[in-house]
């Protein structure tokens, strides 16, 4: 059995003080604000960088009186495209829009929670197979939300409400501005790191000479240990953005609302399994109803039997949110919030009535998935 070494362990325990803290500022109402303002001043030297080679490029081009100038030019924009920011973004891979048309009443539902929490709704509104939500950029000004067939299929009514608080919650603080801009330099940061990487890139990964590779390697480094810097400062950021998000979650779906949401969420390995069985059987039984009866089967016991595992493990969706029980923590810390919008049974059926049909297509998908693994 593998062991951890002393630094990994030491840096968890760091983790997992920090988040205790921010869980603590969060819930007591104190401002972290400065991670974020951190994250774009890192950032910003990055997009600068790719707009100094744009206009130096363009510069040879106009000014330069001989062929070597226009080459340079020609490398500097070569360079300059290949590393370009991409602010805008596009619709997630294998999902469905659920038009106003094809789902009127889960529109009129999360117009309702961005009501609720002053901002305006999102351009799309999509579904996909993947156990998890999010809202991300739709082009230059767009936004689009995207729930996940297993996961929605695993909440109740009031869970659903608290899930689409939290997503819409983060276009409610502005957390889009920051996926845009800082996450695009992300990429732009992953694009220098494959073009000073001779053992990596295409172009050199047979027989690169040894002097190529000692002169790629310093601004390699560099990069690498800027695109560390950034990752270690824009964690906290993200971390924070979460906690608020899981206040709106809270607010617009109620504290039982938002922990319910939470506690399904630790318990999506058990989701898996369940979907996996249900697609190998040979009966081929409706996987969003196995994943429903599953999640509905478990008790209270059971439920803060996975709360205490979580506890023991620190469990997280992944580095850019807390450990899921820090947050539930929160939200039970605050002052109990009672449901700022009820998903009434009839309205509850009219919207599962509505995407059935998409959620049978995804869960067709998820199905296929499990049997025919790569």
């Amino acid at each position: 059995m593998q062991t951890e070494s002393f630094a990994t362990r030491l840096d968890a325990r760091v983790a997992e003080a920090l988040d205790k803290r921010l869980v603590d500022r969060v819930g007591s109402g104190r401002s972290t604000w400065l991670a974020r303002v951190a994250a774009f001043v890192l950032v910003t030297p990055v997009h600068l960088a790719s707009v100094v080679l744009t206009l130096g490029g363009i510069a040879l081009v106009v000014l330069g009186a001989g062929w070597w100038q226009w080459v340079m030019a020609a490398f500097l924009l070569a360079i300059a495209w290949t590393t370009r920011p991409h602010l805008g973004g596009r619709a997630a891979s294998g999902s469905v829009l659920l038009t106003s048309d094809r789902a009127p009443a889960l529109t009129a539902l999360v117009g309702d929670v961005v009501r609720r929490l002053g901002t305006r709704p999102p351009d799309e509104i999509r579904l996909d197979a993947d156990f998890n939500a999010f809202v991300a950029p739709r082009g230059v000004r767009g936004r689009q939300l995207v729930l996940g067939a297993p996961l929605w299929a695993a909440l109740g009514p009031q869970a659903r409400v608290a899930l689409l608080g939290h997503e819409l919650g983060h276009l409610a603080h502005g957390d889009l501005l920051s996926l845009r801009y800082v996450g695009s330099a992300y990429r732009t940061l992953g694009r220098w790191v494959d073009l000073l990487d001779p053992l990596g890139a295409e172009m050199y990964k047979h027989s690169t000479p040894i002097l190529v590779r000692a002169m790629m390697a310093p601004p390699r480094l560099l990069v690498v240990g800027y695109l560390h810097l950034l990752d270690a400062v824009n964690s906290a950021s993200s971390r924070r953005q979460e906690l608020y998000a899981d206040l709106a979650s809270a607010l617009v779906g109620g504290t039982d609302g938002a922990v319910d949401c939470l506690e399904s969420v630790l318990m999506g390995d058990a989701v898996d399994v369940v979907a996996n069985r249900a697609a190998v059987d040979p009966t081929r039984p409706d996987l969003g109803e196995a994943i429903a009866t599953r999640m509905e089967s478990y008790d209270s016991g059971q439920r803060a039997g996975a709360r205490r595992l979580a506890q023991d493990d620190r469990r997280s969706i992944d580095a850019s949110h807390p450990p899921t029980v820090d947050r539930i923590r929160l939200i039970e810390s605050v002052e109990r919030m009672p449901p700022g919008i009820v998903l009434d049974p009839d309205r509850s059926r009219l919207i599962d009535k509505e995407l059935a049909p998409y959620l049978s297509r995804m869960f067709k998908k998820l199905g296929e998935n499990y049997r025919y693994v790569r």
